[in-house]
């Protein structure tokens, strides 16, 4: 174990001190945490935790579903209720945090009828890496009047925490800062980046909206809202799947939002590519492969069209916003790019045994398979 694991595990065992059943947890934290739904099914999640909210990044191991995201709130007894994000429909995870280091409780499925005990513990197997997390909320009125338009902003970015390599941990800091910044400074502070993007935020909001109040005080779409959230999505075998999830509205019938994924290498620090996991050639062949699998999860006959069934595209062609986890590559597709506003973002997951025949012998894929 490395002397960073070492501090960090003693900083853990300090906060998992409790009084009177009160589980003392940090304000902030990052949590790999791995488990099981009864006996059986093997879960990992990545929970980030800010004040008095939740959410997390949930893989079930054994399966190809694809990673679900949840959200929800602790109290200070360290009960807590995960769901997803914006809808009262789907899973839940309902429990308590034991300690700092784990959380107990039951996963009720979407029509809670059916309910399993689960236990999750934290853990940072060889390959995975501490992270920290850093967060701001801020809001303004656009004049100074009760009642004013308004713009908010929150905002989560996530860097790794001390290593004992501080070149990798640098290289991985500023390659994080950057892709949250939209900014390629060599940046390493995460306050910096928040701060910046705080402000940017709130220039453009009050150089858009002084004048158009003047003519319209009573425009309630001159709110502005911004969200700018890291999530981690995995986190082991020297890979770190992240992504950066954004939603802003600036008025009009409904916001905007974006998931936009990254894949690092945590030995060297570099990105992951299609380039370094497939063999030359290999675009025809996943490109046939998201093709049957977009019909199969959408319930269309292999011999249709999909642009004859509510996509702008027949054929689905491989893009750079692609994430890995244990069970396989997926590939997201944002808001109209090859679908209706109203159909969502659209997540493609190719299991690793699908992609046998086109994955490098030694390239990052290959360890996945040889489990298989």
């Amino acid at each position: 174990m490395t002397k960073g694991l070492l501090t960090y595990g003693f900083l853990i065992l300090i906060l998992t001190i409790s009084v009177s059943g009160q589980v003392f947890l940090p304000k902030k934290a990052y949590m790999h945490l791995v488990g099981r739904i009864d006996t059986d099914q093997e879960i990992t999640m990545n929970l980030v935790k800010v004040n008095d909210s939740l959410y997390a990044d949930l893989v079930f191991n054994a399966s190809q579903c694809n990673p679900s995201i949840l959200s929800g709130k602790a109290d200070e007894k360290g009960n807590f209720l995960l769901k997803y994000p914006f809808c009262d429909t789907g899973m839940v995870f309902r429990g308590r945090f034991v300690n700092r280091q784990s959380l107990s409780g039951n996963y009720e499925t979407s029509n809670g009828e059916v309910i399993h005990p689960f236990v999750l513990v934290e853990s940072y197997p060889e390959g995975s890496i501490p992270l920290l997390v850093y967060y701001s909320t801020f809001s303004r009125n656009l004049v100074e009047k009760p009642g004013s338009p308004m713009a908010a902003i929150s905002q989560c970015l996530i860097i790794p925490g001390e290593s004992s390599n501080p070149v990798l941990s640098d290289s991985l800091r500023i390659r994080m800062i950057s892709g949250f910044s939209g900014k390629q400074d060599g940046n390493r502070d995460p306050e910096i980046a928040i701060s910046s993007g705080k402000n940017t935020f709130l220039l453009n909001y009050f150089s858009s909206n002084e004048s158009l109040y003047k003519s319209m005080p009573d425009a309630a779409t001159l709110n502005w809202t911004l969200l700018k959230f890291m999530h981690i999505l995995y986190n082991d075998n020297n890979i770190l799947t992240y992504y950066l999830l954004n939603y802003a509205y600036t008025g009009g019938a409904h916001g905007m939002e974006t998931i936009d994924y990254s894949v690092v290498s945590t030995r060297t620090g570099e990105e992951i590519t299609l380039a370094d996991i497939f063999i030359t050639g290999y675009e025809p062949s996943l490109s046939s492969l998201l093709t049957r699998k977009l019909k199969e999860i959408s319930g269309i006959s292999p011999d249709a069209k999909l642009s004859e069934n509510g996509f702008f595209i027949d054929e689905v062609v491989p893009n750079s916003n692609f994430y890995i986890t244990d069970i396989g590559i997926g590939f997201l597709y944002n808001h109209y790019e090859i679908a209706p506003y109203v159909n969502g973002p659209t997540d493609i997951l190719l299991p690793f045994q699908d992609l046998k025949d086109i994955l490098k012998s030694e390239g990052p894929g290959s360890i996945f398979l040889s489990r298989r």
